[in-house]
């Protein structure tokens, strides 16, 4: 956990406020990262990338407007999508004409997903499906915030989402099958 000291020691620019604030916040932060980014040498480039932004930042890290832990999240999150932006794995998106909203039957099948499963439907997910779904599901972040950061529609945000869970869906049925039939 990172204290009010530990920040303020880090806004001094103390070398041992700084390693206890990356010890604390790290398994945290590459948990994210991974979640967005599979490939090794480009999570941790994002996981320096992340502590080198928040450590020059953190003078305008105000604990009034919200936990730190959700401030180097956004950090997190926001370098995971400049890096996907920047290595062209956000270009899967595309609108749907008739966007058709979740149906309650459909939000059933994450309540029932164990997360060990999800992470692996996660690793063959298509990017701009898993983008916005990390982003919804995951780290609760609403269609018009998505939108925002993505550079989409909503509408796209909200049919990227209905197509990742589909693909959940698709994916959960054929394992499924492979362990009924073999």
């Amino acid at each position: 956990m990172v204290t009010t000291q530990i920040i303020q020691g880090c806004k001094q620019r103390e070398q041992s406020a700084f390693e206890q604030c990356y010890k604390a916040c790290a398994p945290y932060v590459y948990t994210i990262i991974k979640n967005y980014v599979s490939n090794t040498t480009l999570q941790q480039d994002i996981m320096q990338e992340v502590f080198v932004s928040a450590f020059k930042s953190i003078a305008s890290y105000d604990d009034s407007k919200g936990k730190f832990k959700s401030w180097i999240s956004q950090i997190t999150v926001n370098k995971c999508i400049d890096v996907l932006r920047s290595e062209k794995k956000l270009n899967l998106f595309v609108p749907l004409e008739n966007h058709h909203e979740l149906q309650d039957e459909e939000e059933h099948v994450l309540d029932k997903l164990d997360p060990e499963a999800l992470k692996t439907l996660l690793v063959d997910m298509p990017s701009g499906y898993k983008t916005v779904f990390l982003m919804n599901i995951i780290d609760g972040y609403s269609h018009k915030e998505i939108s925002e950061q993505l550079d989409i529609t909503p509408e796209t945000s909200r049919s990227q989402l209905f197509r990742a869970i589909k693909w959940i869906q698709k994916h959960l049925l054929i394992d499924t099958k492979q362990l009924i039939y073999g």
